[in-house]
């Protein structure tokens, strides 16, 4: 306690320089908190998208390529279609170990949420895709009454509201980072009846929407060591309409090297910036100790040891570091939070912010880091006039 109040009165002895400490840490905190944050809610929402992304092969309309690619990064559901003829056409191909096919309606607006949500309509027999988000086990068999919902659709008592019908929610997916998180999830048995009622109920449909017998996409997975080129040709010679191929595996791949870049980028920033904050927090000591020489002799005057000397012109810079630090960071934390949904649309990436006890174990190595650089800048000039003699100190100051 008796250190603390010390440290407060150092630093209110030299306001105007323990200015010059504190703004330079609250940016560089407030840069390192900030950025660590995105840097881990992209590799989050990395890691997610790869389970999403559960599958070898996307057969889509032709001509729909750039729009599936979009459904599988971001989540926002498409509205392009086919005859479901496709699935039924390569069922039966060598080499095919999986296969699922889904329905989309983009968009529509629902009596449960406050923003409209994305609707899928999909097969739980043969689905591999959904089932890993699941975040509780479907113990009843879904049927046209019941639902899966994202983490962002609200639920009263287990039920939601949809087009003036209620249905009763069987489990609810993990948070994802991307608008699969206001999705709700139907089987095929209920398409058509839910078309039905989003009419009624003032919704536009296109045409395609309102046909029961197409679908949006299939998802396939082939066995291990089967050539997929192989399987792509016989896939194109069984099905009688023109398809788009998409490779999920291979836009994993392509965005985690995207994401590398970013990392590099910003932690060559990070390093560089901290460089620059240190040898301004050095400058800035200096000018400060310079300051407090007759303060310093007379301390060592007194009997003060060279090592509580250190110590008293360390702790003001260490207690300016951590209000410093810990203010950049809840600056940081409240904008990127606040901001999160803004960040994730304009970053065209999955977003997941991380968990609160990684958020919280940051903010202590963001502050201890600073408080430790902090404490190093000052320590040159502290060693350096603790050293000089008393006499030689009082009569430069008196000079």
């Amino acid at each position: 306690m008796q250190k603390l109040r010390r440290s407060i009165k150092s630093v209110n002895r030299n306001p105007i320089y323990s200015l010059f400490i504190f703004i330079p840490l609250v940016i560089i905190s407030f840069m390192f908190f900030a950025g660590t944050v995105v840097d881990q809610s992209l590799v989050r929402g990395m890691a997610n998208m790869e389970k999403r992304l559960g599958s070898d092969l996307m057969l889509v309309p032709a001509g729909s390529k750039e729009e599936a690619t979009s459904t599988l990064l971001e989540g926002y559901r498409g509205t392009f279609y086919f005859s479901k003829d496709v699935y039924e056409q390569i069922l039966n191909i060598d080499g095919i170990k999986e296969v699922t096919a889904q329905f989309y309606l983009k968009s529509l607006s629902a009596d449960c949420c406050s923003s409209e949500v994305e609707i899928v309509f999909y097969d739980p027999e043969s689905d591999f895709i959904i089932g890993s988000w699941i975040n509780s086990k479907v113990t009843a068999k879904l049927d046209a009454n019941s639902i899966i919902i994202g983490s962002q659709v609200n639920a009263t008592n287990g039920y939601i509201k949809l087009f003036g019908k209620e249905y009763k929610v069987a489990a609810q997916m993990a948070k994802t980072g991307t608008s699969l998180d206001s999705s709700v999830y139907f089987t095929f048995d209920s398409l058509e009846s839910v078309l039905t009622d989003a009419q009624n109920g003032g919704a536009f449909l296109t045409d395609n929407q309102k046909q029961t017998d197409l679908i949006s996409s299939v998802f396939i997975n082939v066995n291990d060591g089967v050539d997929l080129e192989k399987i792509i040709e016989n896939i194109e010679d069984s099905v009688d309409e023109d398809i788009d191929i998409v490779y999920p595996k291979e836009l994993s791949s392509n965005l985690r090297t995207n994401l590398k870049g970013i990392y590099t980028s910003t932690h060559l920033i990070f390093i560089f910036t901290g460089i620059l904050i240190f040898f301004i927090l050095v400058i800035v000591n200096i000018i400060i100790v310079n300051e407090r020489k007759r303060e310093i002799a007379l301390l060592r005057v007194f009997g003060v040891s060279r090592k509580n000397v250190i110590s008293i012109l360390n702790e003001g810079a260490v207690l300016i570091a951590i209000v410093a630090s810990a203010t950049g960071c809840v600056l940081a934390n409240i904008i990127v939070v606040m901001f999160s949904n803004l960040l994730a649309r304009n970053l065209d990436m999955p977003y997941l912010l991380p968990s609160a006890s990684r958020i919280i174990l940051l903010y202590i190595v963001v502050i201890a880091v600073l408080a430790l650089i902090t404490a190093l800048s000052s320590l040159v000039p502290a060693i350096y006039i603790s050293s000089l003699e008393v006499y030689k100190a009082l009569r430069k100051e008196g000079e």
